[in-house]
Formats: structure tokens, sequence, C-alpha cells
């Protein structure tokens, strides 16, 4: 019988250890293939735009579809998540994934941390103070030894909120920074996280060895990252290459202006699953363009319904399968 799981019921089942465990384990088997991962489709409706991501993961035999909008006042209405059985097409659950999808787009880069920076990175510049910079940050404390949190937003009393609720949550001590260039300048790892137009991150504020995590520009409207920054980078990772390519402004303007090419943009799976080496020296600079796809959303949600199963959680839906047979109509 499907379940329906709310926001509270999702957020309470899956933590950020079950997101970068199951994530780790999706980048290595995407790389084996054993993963379809369909780009986002984004179509516009009265009052903002319609998006639908789907994603096949045959080594855990699901699949499922993501439906959200803009166009609604509540961002919990607005994003829905159905799974699937692989097998037999079976509907597993119905959720809201609002939560769930901060918690797995920190995560990958998480996962792009941990196999892209240099295993002592002790500093993390943040620029942006809202929820997927909470959940960037939580993610990579936990794969890296970061000592110190330097963080900045336009709003000083947004940076100072999330300083506090950062060191609550991590434990690691978090200072507001007056600028973007205090933040990014020197630090191990830095994290772009923002709804920006134009570059918050220039490359000249690049120190050898950094890591950069970008993750709030996929829309053609947005950007994050200077030319130069890219140019800085000695090896280009995404969540989705295809993907990429038509929603990251950064990567594009890049390739127009001739700095690198698509070909020298990489999977994240071929690093984790070996195929490739995303870091050969510790002075690399290296750089993640997440985009938040389909297939993490599939890998998380599996184990939100597996945990919901187990602890009889979620409010059961009417068996549909019995519902069309009852009714005479078709399945």
């Amino acid at each position: 019988m499907p379940l329906f799981m709310d926001e509270e019921c999702v957020t309470g089942l899956v933590t950020m250890d079950d997101a970068l465990e199951v994530l780790d384990e999706l980048f290595r088997e995407q790389g084996k293939g054993g993963v379809v991962n369909v780009p986002r489709v984004r179509a516009p409706v009265k009052g903002g735009i319609l998006r639908i991501t789907t994603a096949v993961l045959s080594y855990r035999g699901y699949y499922g579809i993501k439906i959200s909008s803009n166009a609604v006042s509540s961002k919990h209405v607005g994003r829905l998540f159905c799974l699937y059985r692989e097998d037999g097409a079976d509907l597993c659950a119905i959720m809201q994934v609002y939560g769930m999808g901060a918690i797995r787009t920190g995560a990958a880069s998480g996962i792009a941390t941990r196999y892209l920076s240099n295993p002592g990175a002790a500093t993390l510049g943040v620029i942006g103070s809202g929820p997927q910079a909470r959940t960037q940050t939580q993610a990579i404390c936990k794969v890296r030894p970061i000592r110190e949190i330097r963080a900045y937003s336009k709003t000083p009393e947004n940076r100072d909120r999330f300083c506090s609720e950062i060191e609550k949550l991590t434990g690691v001590k978090a200072v507001a920074a007056a600028s973007a260039e205090a933040a990014a300048r020197d630090s191990d790892v830095i994290v772009t996280a923002t709804n920006s137009r134009s570059p918050v991150l220039q490359g000249k504020w690049l120190a050898p060895g950094t890591h950069v995590n970008a993750i709030g520009a996929n829309y053609e409207s947005r950007r994050e990252l200077d030319l130069d920054a890219v140019a800085a980078a000695r090896f280009v990772a995404a969540d989705d290459r295809e993907q990429v390519q038509y929603e990251s402004t950064d990567l594009v303007e890049a390739v127009k202006n001739g700095i690198i090419q698509w070909d020298d943009v990489y999977n994240l799976a071929d690093v984790v699953s070996g195929r490739v080496r995303g870091r050969n020296s510790p002075r690399d600079i290296t750089l993640f363009k997440s985009l938040g796809v389909a297939m993490e959303d599939v890998a998380l949600a599996a184990r939100a319904y597996e945990r919901a199963v187990e602890r009889k959680a979620g409010v059961p839906l009417p068996d549909l399968d019995r519902m069309g047979a009852v009714s005479g109509h078709p399945k």
C-alpha cells in the first residue's frame, strides 16, 4: 500500500549522514552504468515555472519523478515526489520534498568535497545564508576537518543569524565576514549559495588548493562565478554533465569565451567511481558545479520510504490497483 509522507515525516526520517551515504553509493553506481538521470525539463506556467525531473536507479530497484513549481504560495505544496518500484511499476510513496531537496543538494557538495578537496581542508568560506547554505555547510563539516567557517551575506542580520545557527549545528567556529572576498580569500573550501544574477566569486580571490562548490546558479539568468574563477580550476565536475550545458550560465559563459570546452567538464560520478582522478596536486583548484538532479532525489527518497515502512510512519493511501479493478477503469 503506498504512503503519503509530508515534510515533517520525510525530514524526520533522513539525516545528513543518510544523504552522504546514499549519494556516495549513487555516484559510484552511476559510474558503473546503474543509473539513468533525465535532465530537468522546465515549462512556463501562469505565475512561474513548472519543473519536472525523473531518474531510474536500477541498482536500487526504484525510479521516481518530481514535479515542482514556484507558481504556488507554499514551497512545500509546490514540490511533490512520487517513488515507484522498477519491478512492477508499483507506486511506493508520494512525498513533500522541499526540505529533502536542501539536504540532498548539501550532500552532493559534501561528496564533491570529499573527493576533490585536500584532505586537511580546515577553513570554509560560505557566500549566502539561506537554507541551501546551511545544508552545504553541514555536509562539508562532516567530510573535512573544518575548524573555521567564514560566512558572508549582503544583510548583516542574516550573516549573524547564520553564524549563530551553524555554529550550534556543527560545533565549528563561525565568523561573519565583511565581504564575499573576506569569506573566500585563503579558504580551503568555498561554497556559493546565492540567487545572484552577477558573479559573487572572483578567480583572483582563490588560493592554490581551493575547492569550490558553486550551487546557487542553475537558471540562465543567474551567475555566481566570474570567468577567472572558472579559468583557475584545473578540474571541473558537475552532478550531470548534460544538464549543466543548458542550466549553468557560469560554465556556458566560460565555454563561449573559449576558457573551457564541454569535454573538460566531468560527471562527479567519474571521480567517485574511480574512472578519472579529480585532484592531481595539493595546489590544484577544483570546481564542482551543482545543479540538484533527479537521481539524488530518488536515492534519498528510497531511504526515506524504506525507513517509513520500518517505523510505520506516513499515511497509508488507498490501494490504487484495487480501486481501478473495482471501478472497471484500466489501471
